[in-house]
């Protein structure tokens, strides 16, 4: 068990981290559903996408998210979300299947990690004829959502090469700090938090911990708006104030925690102890 925060949050990171490059695993999936989907649909596209590719993945919670692009004409016009995405299940009537929570894929479940998030959707284009985004199906209100995941993994890119590693990393621990708090806020809503509370080099993991929430916090107080809209219009009035009420918490025992290393005190075990009350017991003990 470690004696210093820093080591402790090594641990912690080792413990709750995706360690490796699986995006290979996720390809050989996205490949074995292109396969059998073929069979019933006209796919334009298909490419891994979600945490794994992006490197924010946690260990104990990562899927692998397929997006098809499925033929509009074919496949998509004049059908509600829902029935896109029933459609993809009948497709998929062999193997064993579910819908996710957010009603935006379907998840086919494998006997060995991972398990995949099939995501059909429609490709836009301009009046030029370019490229604007994709529409994802939303079961749960029976809407068109806009989305650029690889614009999104490419600002997930490039803001780790400006803040440096712990970008990524602070990313995962939010995760992890989400999942054991309700799970309130989704995967994409975190990412886009960090996008835009983390600016400039990241060097002490304790005060970066520390302002992340405290400006993830300042964004959540109003609707986000990023890229092709809202980011966070899933959350009820009453879950965002739960929400806020768990940042605050944390914001708490992050500055205290913070002060209790690097304010003069250098009482490194109470800040261990408090660093356990805010990430749970993935975060190691001192001694």
């Amino acid at each position: 068990m470690p004696y210093t925060v820093a080591v402790s949050f090594d641990q912690f990171y080792e413990n709750i981290n995706l360690d490796g490059d699986f995006r290979s695993s996720a390809n050989i999936r996205r490949d074995d559903i292109v396969k059998t989907l073929e069979k019933n649909f006209t796919i334009l596209e298909a490419f891994s996408t979600g945490s794994i590719p992006k490197f924010t993945a946690l260990k104990s919670a990562a899927d692998v998210d397929v997006m098809v692009v499925l033929h509009y004409g074919k496949h998509i016009k004049d059908k509600t979300p829902t029935q896109v995405l029933q459609s993809v299940r009948d497709a998929l009537a062999e193997w064993r299947t579910g819908t996710r929570r957010n009603g935006q894929a379907i998840t086919l479940h494998y006997k060995t990690w991972p398990n995949a998030d099939i995501v059909p959707v429609a490709r836009v284009v301009d009046s030029q004829g370019n490229f604007s985004h994709y529409e994802v199906p939303d079961s749960n209100n029976d809407t068109w959502i806009s989305s650029k995941p690889k614009e999104l993994a490419a600002v997930v890119e490039a803001k780790s090469t400006e803040c440096g590693h712990l970008f990524r990393r602070m990313i995962k621990m939010m995760k992890h700090w989400n999942r054991g708090h309700s799970d309130y806020l989704t995967s994409y809503h975190i990412e886009v938090l960090a996008i835009k509370a983390i600016n400039g080099k990241q060097e002490n993991v304790s005060w970066n911990v520390f302002q992340f929430f405290e400006n993830s916090r300042k964004l959540l107080e109003s609707y986000i708006y990023y890229d092709t809209g809202l980011v966070d219009d899933y959350l009820s009035w009453s879950d965002r104030q739960e929400v806020l009420k768990r940042f605050d918490t944390a914001i708490s025992l992050t500055r205290s925690a913070w002060w209790h290393t690097y304010g003069g005190n250098d009482d490194h075990k109470e800040a261990i102890r408090l660093w356990r009350q805010v990430f749970g017991d993935q975060f190691p003990q001192h001694g």
